[in-house]
């Protein structure tokens, strides 16, 4: 028989508020999971709801909905409708939303009760016929024995979105309880991992409710945990120095302090070739087999690998800190990272790593393939024929240039001053404010913003300082 474990977080350092929504929905009920069948089944209720005008509930394709329900005061069932205009930020997720007895406008309850099953392909091989084509951080993704979802992408819960502003509350409060018969170990984003098959989680605190569970054994040190891994003592304690290096240099760089202990996953793989990392506060997930594997990326010295698990940490800042819940925002935070990454690989590894990046990453720029405009005129996805190219090297290399121009310590106050703010850095008006507070030279301001941050022009200019 079964025993219910209680895990019940109450972090009260960390905001629970995104881009000044008031009041964050609580995300309650019960979620059973099988493993070694690939199945889902939920019984999900988002209470405390406000609605945005226009809104849309996001769900995965694969997941079927049994119905909907919303109280007031007493349980009924309600109708829904799919909005296939949507301009969703992957082709995982379909749009909902309940219409209202007038025609042509939307239902606005403080609660819906969604129930909901899904089945999924499940990965226990190698061999390239028993795999998928591709693997990606929103992939509901069965493998080897565990489950791998994240929260923002995968939609593997409602989210409620905001057309109007581009915004998706994907961050929930939460009261729920996993069931996995199959299961030994279960973390949910925001909690300790926890051994067991039957266990409850809540949190005050809004997160991103990733989901990583099945049979993986977990890991302690002083700065992380780590799951699904086979790390000995001795490497664990190297995990921590790499770790203790990287945040020692952003705190001093920032100088805001890292909250929590980080939970690194190895999230295992579904298809062969693929290596990606990706960053739910505070839980970061590593997917790849070797070398793109958890522990070979912690056993690597290369400064590709140290620069990976940089980047994936500086996400504390531009990512949590400065939440990426618009499409936007989430391209313009992998270029902050980025530059925090390679600052402390520079600094720390090798000191030509930015000069060598910056050369190479110019001769892609220059590529008429390569379709982009400038940070200050980019304001949808359509702006750039390449997203991993613009938000990790474009971007990138505006920013060092721009630090180029204006010295190191007006680009780090520049930084503390992004970081400080209430405000988006999406927000065109508080991006331009910080850097003209930094530079403090009206001319030496505007020079900048016309060469590197406006027009068409702004790859020439970087490289007449870089190479020319």
């Amino acid at each position: 028989m079964k025993t219910l474990k209680l895990f019940t977080i109450f972090l009260f350092f960390i905001t629970s508020f995104a881009f000044g929504q008031e009041k964050i929905p609580l995300l309650s009920g019960i979620v059973k999971v099988s493993v070694q069948n690939g199945t889902i089944e939920c019984d999900l209720q988002l209470t405390e709801l406000v609605l945005p005008k226009d809104y849309l509930i996001r769900l995965n394709k694969g997941l079927n909905i049994l119905n909907m329900e919303v109280k007031n005061p007493d349980p009924f069932l309600v109708g829904f409708d799919r909005d296939l205009t949507d301009s969703v930020q992957s082709h995982e997720t379909v749009s909902y939303f309940i219409p209202s007895d007038v025609k042509g406008e939307k239902f606005y309850p403080n609660n819906i009760r969604f129930r909901y099953v899904g089945k999924f392909p499940v990965i226990n091989d190698t061999l390239w016929t028993t795999m998928q084509r591709e693997d990606w951080r929103g992939n509901i993704a069965f493998v080897k024995g565990n489950l791998r979802v994240d929260g923002i992408q995968s939609a593997w819960y409602p989210t409620v979105y905001d057309p109007i502003n581009d915004l998706q509350y994907d961050q929930l409060k939460y009261d729920i309880t996993i069931d996995c018969e199959d299961c030994e170990t279960i973390y949910l984003n925001g909690a300790e991992p926890v051994r067991g098959s039957l266990i409850n989680f809540k949190s005050d605190i809004a997160r991103e409710l990733l989901l990583f569970i099945g049979k993986y054994n977990i890991q302690e040190s002083e700065t992380t945990y780590m799951l699904n891994s086979d790390f000995t003592q001795k490497e664990l304690e190297e995990v921590d120095k790499i770790n203790d290096r990287i945040f020692d240099f952003m705190i001093r760089y920032t100088n805001i302090e890292y909250q929590e202990k980080l939970v690194w996953i190895d999230g295992g793989v579904t298809a062969k070739g693929y290596g990606f990392a990706f960053f739910s506060y505070p839980a970061i997930t590593v997917v790849g087999d070797p070398p793109y594997d958890l522990r070979s990326s912690f056993q690597s010295v290369s400064d590709r690998s140290i620069h990976t698990i940089a980047h994936e940490i500086s996400h504390y800042y531009f990512g949590n800190l400065k939440r990426s819940n618009s499409y936007l925002e989430s391209l313009i935070n992998e270029g902050f990272a980025q530059f925090l990454a390679s600052k402390y690989v520079s600094q720390n590894e090798d000191a030509n790593f930015i000069k060598d990046e910056m050369i190479q990453a110019i001769e892609w720029f220059e590529d008429p393939d390569f379709k982009f405009k400038a940070m200050l005129d980019f304001n949808q996805s359509e702006h750039t024929n390449d997203r991993e190219t613009y938000a990790y090297d474009y971007q990138t290399a505006i920013l060092f240039t721009i630090e180029r121009e204006i010295g190191e310590e007006k680009m780090q106050q520049w930084i503390r001053l992004l970081l400080q703010g209430e405000e988006p850095i999406s927000n065109k008006d508080f991006f331009k404010s910080t850097l003209k507070k930094a530079i403090n030279n009206d001319d030496k301001y505007n020079d900048v913003v016309d060469k590197y941050l406006i027009g068409e022009l702004t790859v020439e200019n970087m490289k007449k300082i870089w190479i020319e």
